[in-house]
């Protein structure tokens, strides 16, 4: 993960002076809600993000995303088994399309388009890094030009061997800082 971290600081970086636009880095925090998991419960998702915005309508955004599902009971019979959530570390791109349309002075309603690595554990289970994609909405707001509040809600899914997938909301709050303005 560091090895990752380290090479998305570097390509943001790079990338300043050919920005068409400002560039962004900030965190965020929020919940990762399961959606058709039985053995998972709403749980919490932090990371870090950076972005370049291209065009007035098109951002690119990197982000590292460090979630856990919440643990849950399972009643097999007449006993209730506890099982822990997994763990998803993820890293990937987000296409931002919208934001700079018009509209209110400092807000900025977005689409969010994404994919990314998946990496999910747990204590029982084999670990396994795979390949999902991302959708949703978000807006942001910026009280001051350095500074963004950003919301967002996407929903991730994640392929599975045999042909299935995890799927699970994730619903966030965080903070940019603006450089370049």
């Amino acid at each position: 993960m560091r090895k990752v971290l380290l090479a998305f600081l570097l390509v943001l970086a790079a990338a300043m002076p050919l920005s068409a636009g400002p560039i962004g880095i900030g965190g965020f925090g929020g919940a990762n809600i399961p959606v058709v998991q039985e053995d998972q419960s709403t749980g919490t998702a932090f990371g870090l993000h950076g972005k370049i915005k291209l065009i007035p309508a098109l951002v690119v955004e990197g982000n590292l995303t460090f979630s856990k599902y919440g643990e849950t009971s399972i009643e097999i019979g007449s006993i209730n088994n506890t099982i822990e959530g997994s763990k998803v570390n993820s890293y990937g791109i987000d296409l931002l399309l919208g934001g700079g349309l018009g509209g209110v002075p400092g807000f900025k309603p977005y689409g969010v388009f994404g994919a990314g690595f998946y990496k999910t554990s747990r204590d029982f289970d084999e670990d396994a890094t795979k390949i999902g994609w991302s959708a949703g909405f978000g807006f942001e707001i910026n009280p001051v030009s350095k500074l963004g509040l950003d919301f967002r809600g996407k929903v991730i899914v994640i392929s599975s061997d045999g042909g299935g997938s995890k799927k699970s909301a994730l619903v966030t709050g965080g903070l940019y800082y603006y450089l370049g303005y």
